[in-house]
């Protein structure tokens, strides 16, 4: 009998990266490229953008332009290896994308020709620590305007 892949025992950390957590479509990245946060390193660029619905999921695409590589096998070939590094060490956001209280769309593009695996890694975990405070940080201003809201409406119930 085979293992099923798509069951997790919950002993191992599930380090696969679904096609359908990857950002696809052309108006998809219009819209996060119209206005979006964008993070830069040495070798990767990240930009991000919050939803306030969550019905627009959490999505993350990968991006090696013409312009910056000219050869579609080293494109290819970055785009390979961004995959694996944010495949790797996705455990820094996903677990914040598991209330989906908020939708998140965020692309890694390569910034240079001939890129390693440590280049990536090296630029790409500090951006998604910094992304995960960022993260946080919306999170708690909305809990926190939501608990503000709320104090509100029972305080003006009081008074009537």
């Amino acid at each position: 009998m085979k293992k099923d892949r798509n069951r997790s025992d919950g002993k191992k950390p599930d380090y696969s990266l679904p096609r359908s957590k990857i950002l696809r479509g052309r108006r998809n990245f219009e819209r996060l490229f119209e206005k979006s946060t964008v993070l830069t390193s040495d070798s990767i660029q990240f930009r991000y953008r919050l939803y306030n619905n969550s019905s627009e999921g959490c999505y993350i695409g990968f991006i090696a332009p013409k312009r910056t590589i000219r050869s579609a096998v080293k494109r290819n070939k970055a785009k390979r290896l961004m995959r694996e590094v944010y495949r790797i060490h996705q455990d820094f956001v996903q677990d914040l994308f598991s209330e989906n209280t908020f939708g998140f769309h965020g692309a890694f593009l390569a910034r240079k020709n001939e890129l390693t695996f440590r280049q990536i890694q090296d630029d790409m975990i500090p951006i998604l620590k910094l992304v995960r405070e960022r993260l946080l940080n919306v999170e708690s201003q909305k809990k926190s305007m939501n608990s503000f809201s709320g104090k509100n409406l029972n305080s003006e119930t009081k008074q009537t």
